[in-house]
């Protein structure tokens, strides 16, 4: 099985995406008021962490199944 970020951006559905997006704001909301532009760059910031965090879980889920 392909583990190239393409197999991994293919398993994403719209569902999955909003729910990484809702576990960012969630994440962030204590430390920065929505609709500023400080909020803007850390939900940003963390939503591209929470993808990689995603992508390396799918990546050990891959491994096992190749086992």
């Amino acid at each position: 099985m392909s583990k190239g970020f393409e197999a991994f951006k293919n398993t994403l559905s719209p569902q999955s995406l909003k729910s990484i997006y809702d576990e960012t704001k969630l994440e962030i909301a204590d430390d920065h008021a929505e609709g500023t532009e400080a909020f803007s760059v850390a939900l940003a910031s963390q939503m591209a962490i929470n993808l990689i965090e995603a992508y390396q879980r799918w990546l050990a889920e891959q491994e096992k199944e190749e086992g």
